[in-house]
């Protein structure tokens, strides 16, 4: 399936930020405590960063026009996840989920409602 249009790759950054919701816990010591969260999670993460950088590759003029600093960042998590994941320290993760997390999503939901 081709994709012509960013829409579905928002779509889908949306309902990944919903499951981060649903499956990672609301506190950072039960996040630390629970390895299966933060399997899910860091997975979670990692499609975030993948379909970004599918915008930045197929829709390069889209990109460059609404990412923020933080599309580049999770893109490089992305790449941190898939080939560094035995070095991956969780407190790291708790701290992005806590504080970038919030400001990635609140402009990812207003692109979904502008496009």
């Amino acid at each position: 399936m081709i994709v012509k249009t960013v829409k579905p790759h928002i779509e889908y950054i949306i309902d990944t930020l919903d499951k981060i919701h649903i499956n990672t816990p609301i506190s950072r010591s039960q996040f630390l405590d629970d390895p299966n969260a933060q399997d899910a999670t860091i997975m979670r993460l990692q499609d975030i960063g993948e379909q970004l950088s599918r915008i930045r590759d197929k829709f390069p003029d889209y990109f460059e026009e609404y990412q923020d600093d933080n599309w580049n960042k999770f893109i490089g998590l992305r790449n941190i996840i898939s080939h560094g994941y035995r070095e991956i320290d969780f407190d790291i993760i708790w701290d992005i989920i806590d504080d970038k997390l919030p400001v990635f999503e609140k402009h990812i939901r207003n692109l979904d409602k502008d496009n």
